[in-house]
């Protein structure tokens, strides 16, 4: 049985083409003006990222620090009116480390007026996750 994908589910699957590709704008136009970023943990990308440019600023980073490849591989959106949940595999390496992460997250999101509004990162081995990015600086994120 095939279903079209519409509403919320269309939002997230659009976010996540985006950030497949690069595009920057496309991400932007996702996500509200206000939209909050919760990314668990304690390693050096932790953190409430807040605004829009502070989510992108966020996917801008950890590509730069994984040179390139992280990838994220969606396997399913479920959604309704106000909630969605993306169910992703992610894989990258870092530059001069032999450990690869390869990790499943479930990607909660709240969306208003047809945009993510507020989301949450939630990985299967958050020690994996803290470990591949590496510690907190001293002085907080970069």
């Amino acid at each position: 049985m095939t279903t079209a994908v519409t509403g919320n589910a269309q939002v997230v699957w659009d976010f996540y083409a985006a950030l497949d590709r690069g595009d920057l704008d496309a991400v932007r136009r996702t996500l509200a003006p206000d939209s909050v970023l919760h990314v668990p943990g304690r390693s050096s990308n932790t953190g409430d990222y807040e605004g829009r440019e502070a989510v992108v600023a966020f996917v801008v980073n950890a590509s730069a620090v994984t040179g390139g490849t992280l990838k994220l591989a969606v396997h399913r959106v479920l959604a309704d009116d106000e909630q969605a949940v993306a169910l992703a595999t992610y894989t990258a390496t870092r530059p001069g480390t032999d450990v690869p992460l390869e990790n499943n997250l479930a990607h909660v999101v709240t969306l208003r007026d047809g945009l993510i509004a507020e989301s949450w990162l939630h990985s299967r081995d958050q020690y994996e996750v803290d470990e591949f990015w590496g510690g907190r600086p001293a002085e907080g994120r970069p």
